[in-house]
């Protein structure tokens, strides 16, 4: 399973858009493909920003429950919240630490919106919380540059694919 991690409003939500060069995800419908990336994938794209951790771990549940017969990837979105509220994503992390699936959260630091990076902080505090899982961060500075958001893409295709070529 990957995890598309980014501060609130950092373009999380466009990355999987541009990814699957779609608007629109159904995860409790047939997986689906990506013209970049290998195989089929099941993506939740709604965050912890907008729902509560505990219903995000919910519907997550749900939806892998549904797909558990297939052979898809799951792809879903954390927003790097770490408040101990309603939101926070140490809740959401620990849910998917204990879930039994192999996890890659892929750090996008740089946000598409602004000029705000995920702080050294943050990231040090996002990685002590994965038990399991393995952390690839992106570095790219892509803010408001559509050829740099590209180049970033391309990478995380690149880091995906690696991944689930190593899982054949």
């Amino acid at each position: 399973m990957f995890v598309i991690v980014g501060y609130p409003r950092s373009g999380k939500k466009r990355v999987l858009q541009e990814l699957f060069a779609r608007k629109h995800f159904f995860p409790l419908k047939e997986p689906i493909t990506s013209s970049v990336l290998n195989g089929d994938f099941v993506v939740i794209n709604m965050t912890n920003r907008r729902k509560r951790t505990s219903v995000m771990c919910s519907f997550i549940s749900r939806v892998m429950q549904y797909h558990a017969a297939s052979s898809a990837s799951g792809i879903i979105m954390l927003s790097l919240v770490l408040d101990n509220g309603l939101h926070d994503a140490g809740e959401m992390i620990r849910y998917l630490n204990a879930s039994g699936y192999t996890m890659h959260y892929l750090v996008l630091r740089s946000s598409w919106s602004d000029k705000q990076l995920i702080s050294d902080g943050d990231l040090q505090a996002l990685k002590s919380l994965v038990s399991r899982g393995t952390v690839h961060v992106f570095e790219k500075l892509v803010t408001q540059s559509g050829v740099r958001f590209e180049q970033r893409q391309e990478e995380l295709a690149e880091v995906i694919n690696e991944v689930l070529g190593g899982c054949s």
